[in-house]
């Protein structure tokens, strides 16, 4: 999940999000936890697994790397330090991380509540200088924009990947009981 936003298309529609008040965006980004939260749960621990780069766990803590990320961006902010440089997010070793911190879906997705929640406490601590261009991660951009592109985009792309994967799943299972079905004279 953690592909680059599609530079055409990703500022356009992050721009009309970027005017929500923060108890909006924050109460957004924690419905896509919730859609993320079912989904992976649907998926379950042995699905959640399969897939390669693509698998569901593997997703998700990508986007809880990208969370953290976000969080010492604006920790740096908070504190007049520079912010690291470049998205190490995206590193496999740094999603691997996150997988081995927290190898169950419920640790796992205790930990994405509990990134979601310091970004947002961090973001009200910053809320005054959300507008402020700074050398992110993210390159030359405001914290609003992190957060925005964080908490909305990722977070988007990160359950529509496993609703993708559901839908899957379930067609997959569907084509299963049909053919079986045929199998044994019940069609």
């Amino acid at each position: 999940m953690n592909q680059p936003s599609d530079d055409t298309a990703g500022p356009t529609a992050l721009d009309a999000l970027d005017v929500l008040p923060l108890d909006a965006l924050e109460e957004t980004c924690g419905e896509l936890h919730r859609r993320i939260a079912v989904a992976l749960r649907a998926i379950g621990e042995i699905e959640a697994d399969e897939g390669g780069r693509e698998a569901p766990r593997r997703v998700v803590a990508g986007y809880a790397a990208s969370l953290e990320l976000a969080c010492a961006t604006f920790g740096a902010a908070a504190a007049g330090v520079a912010a690291a440089g470049g998205r190490v997010d995206r590193h496999p070793a740094a999603v691997a991380a996150v997988m081995y911190g927290a190898p169950t879906i419920p640790a796992l997705l205790a930990r994405l509540e509990q990134d979601r929640r310091m970004l947002a406490s961090l973001a009200r601590h910053e809320e005054a200088r959300l507008s402020e261009a700074l050398l992110t991660p993210w390159g030359e951009t405001s914290l609003r924009r992190v957060l925005t592109e964080v908490a909305l985009g990722e977070a988007s792309r990160c359950a529509r990947s496993l609703e993708l994967r559901i839908a899957a799943i379930e067609e997959a299972e569907r084509e299963r009981m049909a053919q079986e079905r045929g199998e044994s004279g019940l069609v």
